[in-house]
């Protein structure tokens, strides 16, 4: 279907102007059915990660009445139920669209003004962002939005109606068609204005029918990652196989995501303007060819040309996905002047690699609270953090305490990966000390490496992010002031 742009007058400003509460939005989400390609299991019932694939769909569902459709919804064994109403499909086994007709039928005092999102029960990675987004748009201007999914096609189970357009398209399909049962959702948007269309995130629009997609859902929900702890030579060319080295232990363990530390490309206190000049072009592409041959996605440190004949400290990532974060927060502390040699970047950077919404930041950046929080309202679970730790005294103590208190902040994994400390280093430029960690949002240290160089390979079980929110909703309860 075509995109249609939404025109922003909204409901919601009108609702703004007059004092008036705003319009009420009803989560109807289709469960139950057998699967016969997963041998006739009640693929909604089936677990992903922690919770069942409908539990995941109702934590995503905006707050407001949910109610949940399906042929055995009474004896539904869905483990949190607070909110939320189980209605039984009439006639059972009569389709999606004799589902929604049921739940329409279960809103008679609702005003047509309400938002209805039609959500599948079987889409685990529905995000709650995006469905809000959906709500808000729709009731904005009164159109149908969807989700569109990566081949371009409208995904039908996760979109908002305005409810005075979904009843106008149950009736027209029962004026011609004279019932819903075993009618296809399709039929329903094609009695209906074209929605507006929504690309969809990654994993969003994955439903589950076959085993193939069962195994691709359960996937996503860890990510084994490789912390690359490693001393920095002042070489290039001894840099670069280091990293090489680094990228080939990584994917022989099965890594997805390999971190390297700040600087990977030259340490601290050379030459960085006449380093970055010369070689961040070939360390680039060095990065692009062994995400390639590894199958990994390569997060490292390194330094770019400014404009003002300073440099960037740069963190590139390069594989699934491709970014470059310029450090926002220069080390000019404890006697280093970073911001003599380094110009300062002013962007939140954030990638979506298998699903995962990784924040990216470095060093420095961790004393700041703010940045970590920001880059997990926008979606982030993860933080990348390379590091270039400066020795001294209580410094290790230090950099483990931030490192958890940000994970607490922002209920976020960190992923930590520090220098290794030259024994013999007696220059002013950090070098690091080590202490690579695994960080969980909760705030417990998963993993740790020591001074020494190692790799740290952990996987993250990502949906200990959404266990964590969901009882420390500190994301949600931040208030600007």
């Amino acid at each position: 279907m075509a995109d249609h742009s939404a025109q922003h007058h909204s409901s919601r400003d009108d609702a703004h102007s007059t004092g008036e509460a705003p319009a009420p939005v009803v989560s109807v989400i289709l469960a139950g059915g057998r699967a016969e390609r997963l041998g006739g299991i009640d693929k909604t019932r089936l677990h992903v990660g922690a919770d069942t694939v409908l539990q995941r769909v109702l934590d995503a569902a905006p707050a407001g009445e949910r109610i949940v459709v399906g042929p055995d919804a009474e004896n539904d064994p869905t483990p949190t139920h607070g909110g939320v109403r189980f209605v039984r499909e009439d006639p059972p086994g009569g389709g999606p669209l004799a589902a929604v007709e049921r739940a329409v039928q279960d809103l008679p005092a609702h005003p047509p003004t309400t938002t209805v999102l039609l959500l599948g029960g079987d889409m685990p990675f529905l995000d709650a962002a995006t469905l809000r987004t959906l709500q808000e748009r729709s009731a904005e201007d009164g159109c149908i939005h969807a989700l569109r999914d990566e081949g371009g096609r409208t995904q039908y189970l996760a979109a908002a109606w305005p409810l005075s357009l979904l009843r106008d398209g149950l009736d027209a399909v029962r004026d011609s068609h004279g019932g819903v049962a075993g009618v296809g959702l399709y039929r329903l948007y094609s009695c209906a204005p074209e929605p507006v269309l929504h690309d969809a995130g990654p994993g969003e629009s994955l439903d589950i029918d076959t085993p193939a997609d069962l195994a691709a859902a359960r996937a996503r929900t860890t990510l084994r990652v490789a912390l690359a702890q490693i001393i920095v030579p002042e070489d290039t060319a001894a840099a670069r196989a280091e990293v090489e080295h680094a990228a080939q232990q990584a994917a022989a363990a099965g890594a997805r995501l390999l971190v390297l530390p700040e600087a990977t490309l030259t340490p601290f206190g050379t030459t960085l303007r006449a380093v970055a000049r010369d070689h961040s072009s070939p360390f680039i592409t060095l990065l692009e060819e062994l995400a390639e041959r590894h199958d990994l996605t390569i997060v490292a440190g390194s330094f770019t040309p400014a404009v003002d004949g300073r440099v960037h400290n740069t963190v590139h990532v390069r594989g699934k996905a491709t970014a470059d974060y310029r450090k926002i927060h220069l080390f000019d502390a404890f006697g280093s002047r970073e911001s003599d040699t380094v110009a300062p970047g002013d962007q939140l950077v954030h990638v979506d690699v298998d699903s995962v919404r990784l924040g990216i930041a470095t060093c420095y950046d961790v004393r700041f609270p703010d940045q970590i929080i920001r880059l997990a309202q926008r979606g982030a679970d993860v933080i990348v953090l390379p590091l270039a730790w400066g020795d001294g005294p209580g410094k290790e103590e230090q950099l483990r305490l931030l490192l958890r208190a940000r994970a607490l902040d922002a209920t976020v994994f960190v992923l930590a990966a520090d220098q290794a400390p030259p024994p013999d280093h007696a220059g002013n430029g950090p070098r690091g000390v080590g202490r690579s960690a695994v960080i969980a949002p909760d705030g417990r240290v998963l993993a740790e490496l020591g001074r020494a160089p190692g790799l740290l390979i952990h996987d993250l079980d990502l949906d200990l992010v959404r266990t964590v929110r969901r009882a420390l909703p500190v994301l949600e309860h931040q208030r600007a002031l």
